[in-house]
């Protein structure tokens, strides 16, 4: 009958742990566990578990309730310590007696004494999540030689601990089961071995404290029918390993469960919600309960995933009572409930902070294998006419011509999964403060979560500091992937431009340091914003500047077409100085308007639209035209057929309309505000103007001395194309993936030079 496998959870606490596990336990003197042997014993046996056992810390009252029941064996998790190191580690001895426990208690403090008596009494044992920091033990690779020449059996699942861990620990038991490794140890440390087999075998175990997941992970043995069968094979080491999934919502059961009795122990619990809460918690199988919260509250999961539905839908219940009934209170509530939404994610995160702790462990060992880069890149807007749209746009198209690992997320409610863009459905959308023309997303930040860790993405990349960019920010940390973040837009300024207040702006700037101090990279479109950022705070090393490019295949003097404008305007035009952008407050075009009133005969055209050109409608000069937004070749043509590019703003982090201008044949005349100025020599290839007469005066001499135009018009050209708009998004490219190689200007080449799978890795 060797096919019967035998299963016991071998590792899981019960009320008899009953001291506090951490800073917060101990400042409240919360338990670490508050479950009844009994329920743990029948939950056990219902999951299918052959054989039961309790393993509480350096204590056997737990277990010992249960005792006189079938197929339970008496266990205990002993803190036991390495004298030498200063270290502590946690052993789980098998099949004990009321002796043999009092013996061990009076060993734990050395190590080598308590495992001898251990092999020498025949005692099964494991070696509990060996990785894992006791009492802030420092794991070194030290201790993990001493651990091999001490151990047979390690706990390789526990489920408290993400699988990456698991893989680890596992990973490194397997190169130390040789005896060649184990004589060389002996002779380094100068230590007795006292290990039996050469092979280190494995258990595995729930770690659970609150009774709801015991039983879902577990070790097996072949053919064991009684209960020291099964301890026989633990000791020979012929056990095998199983799990169910493992994620932060064990600890998140735990933690609720264990929270939920000490509350209700010494502040009490309403009895309304004590229903709700037994229901979800296990306490009882109320089937009214359960309807309740399936068509109330649209929670219906199975029991061991109901804490963490019900968390994850409080939020959205309490929005949409605060939607009907708009109050104060009911605000105050929807707040409230992200606390509780949040909880989930700050376990993932301790459990993603430890993971990445013996990662950096097992790279000693040379036992981390680097996967393949792949970024996720987040914008908020990418079907709109902006520049942050834009450059989503050609690098999306880039990314899937040469198949770089680059995967583009918007929100929209438009469902898109196709190629390499994908759009998460957003749970609301909110409008953009100065923007009203474009909303927001607002996705499901567990959706956003999940779809990072589903498609294995190692960094994330932010272009905006919206709902999604702001998310994707914080999904990227707690997730510990490198977050590289991207400055486009000069927020701070504009929303005093708006606003007329100062402390706002000072905020938003205080915001931005932080965003660029926590990321891996920052990245800044110009010279004149990397200044900004470094004289208000932000690390030098985490700067870099990206430029990109201008289509000088689209953007061309070739484009230009005599009749254009009289055809656009429906008159005889000679010139036209133009501009093309935005229509906002920050954009200055009352300076635009101010030179139009100094030129009565010459014609001003704007090519653009936004919120601010009602209002700027109303008080033009005559020769001002409006034509609204132009794109593609009609874009093309616009500059081609003008005569001067005039560009005012001076709030612009690096102007891509001057560079389209400059490709297009036009000579510029720019702020020396902003970055706007950035690819500008005054007087070379155009003006540079400080004051508001400066703009007249620089338009005169152009407009006075066609050669003078001529020639700037020319170097505008020459200098618009040293940035080839390929070249310079793929370094762009490159630099977020952590890399920083010259790039060479064929496609050819360029796609040798970026076989990414490779070539990248951070």
């Amino acid at each position: 009958m060797k096919n019967f496998l035998a299963r016991a959870d071998l590792h899981l606490h019960s009320k008899a742990s009953n001291l506090p596990g951490g800073w917060f336990s101990k400042l409240i003197g919360c338990p670490e566990s508050y479950a009844e042997p009994m329920e743990l014993y029948k939950r056990l046996k219902q999951r299918g578990m052959t054989f039961v056992t309790i393993t509480d810390h350096n204590t056997i009252s737990g277990v010992l309730e249960i005792a006189h029941l079938p197929d339970v064996f008496i266990s205990c998790e002993y803190t036991v310590e390495f004298p030498e190191e200063e270290a502590m580690v946690h052993v789980i001895a098998y099949g004990i007696n009321e002796k043999q426990h009092e013996d061990l208690l009076k060993l734990r403090g050395n190590v080598y004494e308590f495992v001898e008596y251990l092999k020498y009494h025949n005692i099964a044992h494991t070696l509990a999540h060996p990785l894992y920091s006791v009492q802030g033990t420092k794991i070194t690779r030290r201790l993990i030689d001493k651990m091999v020449l001490l151990f047979d059996t390690w706990e390789v699942i526990n489920g408290t601990r993400g699988d990456g861990v698991m893989e680890i620990e596992e990973t490194i038991a397997r190169a130390y089961s040789s005896w060649d490794v184990i004589r060389r140890l002996e002779e380094k440390y100068k230590i007795r071995s006292l290990r039996s087999w050469e092979r280190i075998s494995f258990t595995a175990g729930s770690d659970d404290h609150g009774s709801m997941d015991v039983g879902r992970t577990w070790t097996q043995i072949e053919g064991a029918r009684s209960v020291e069968e099964f301890l026989l094979g633990l000791r020979d080491g012929r056990s095998d390993v199983g799990t169910e999934e493992l994620s932060e919502d064990r600890l998140v059961n735990t933690v609720a469960r264990v929270g939920y009795v000490y509350i209700n122990k010494h502040f009490g619990i309403p009895q309304e919600i004590r229903s709700v809460l037994d229901y979800v918690l296990m306490y009882s199988d109320d089937p009214a309960v359960a309807m309740g919260l399936r068509f109330l509250l649209g929670v219906d999961a199975e029991r061991t995933k109901l804490v963490r539905a019900l968390l994850d839908s409080l939020p959205f219940f309490m929005w949409n009572r605060f939607l009907k009934n708009r109050s104060v209170t009911g605000l105050f509530g929807f707040i409230l409930s992200l606390i509780p939404y949040a909880f989930p994610y700050l376990i993932k995160y301790m459990q993603k902070k430890e993971e990445r702790r013996v990662k950096a462990l097992a790279k000693e060992f040379g036992m981390v294998k680097q996967g393949p880069v792949k970024i996720a890149y987040f914008t908020d807007t990418y079907k709109e006419l902006n520049g942050v749209a834009r450059t989503a746009n050609i690098m999306k198209a880039i990314a899937l011509e040469e198949d770089l690992p680059f995967h583009f997320f918007v929100c929209s409610k438009e469902r898109t999964r196709k190629e390499n863009l994908t759009s998460l459905k957003p749970l609301i959308e909110v409008p953009t403060p100065f923007y009203k023309e474009l909303k927001m997303g607002v996705p499901d930040f567990k959706d956003l979560v999940e779809e990072l860790e589903r498609e294995g993405f190692t960094g994330v990349h932010v272009s905006t500091p919206g709902p999604l960019g702001l998310m994707a920010f914080l999904a990227g940390k707690l997730l510990g992937l490198k977050v590289t973040f991207a400055f486009h837009t000069d927020i701070p300024t504009y929303a005093c431009v708006y606003t007329g207040d100062e402390e706002l702006e000072n905020f938003l700037w205080k915001a931005f340091v932080f965003l660029a101090n926590s990321s891996d990279r920052f990245f800044v479109p110009s010279e004149h914003y990397r200044r900004l950022f470094l004289s208000k705070g932000v690390e030098p090393s985490k700067v870099r500047v990206f430029r990109r490019g201008v289509d000088t295949k689209l953007f061309s003097p070739y484009k230009r077409n005599e009749n254009f404008w009289n055809d656009r305007l429906g008159k005889r035009v000679e010139r036209v100085i133009l501009y093309v952008g935005r229509v906002a407050k920050e954009k200055n075009l009352e300076t635009f308007f101010y030179v139009a009133k100094g030129f009565p005969e010459e014609t001003f055209v704007v090519v653009g639209d936004g919120p601010y050109r009602e209002e700027l409608e109303k008080i033009k000069p005559k020769n001002v035209h409006f034509v609204g937004y132009l794109r593609g070749e009609e874009l093309a043509k616009a500059y081609a057929s003008s005569y001067v590019f005039l560009f005012p703003s001076e709030t612009e982090t690096y102007a891509q309309v001057v560079l389209e201008a400059m490709a297009s044949g036009l000579p510029v005349v720019v702020s020396s505000k902003g970055a706007a100025n950035e690819h500008v020599e005054d007087g070379l290839n155009g003006f540079i103007a400080t004051e508001k007469t400066d703009f007249i005066d620089r338009l005169s001499l152009l407009l006075e001395d066609e050669s003078l135009r001529d020639k700037m018009a020319t170097e505008a050209l020459y200098r618009a194309k040293s940035l080839e708009l390929r070249k310079t998004y793929m370094e762009y490219m490159l630099n977020i993936a952590g890399k920083r190689e010259v790039l060479y200007e064929t496609k050819e080449v360029l796609y040798e030079s970026c076989r990414y799978r490779t070539l990248l890795s951070f």
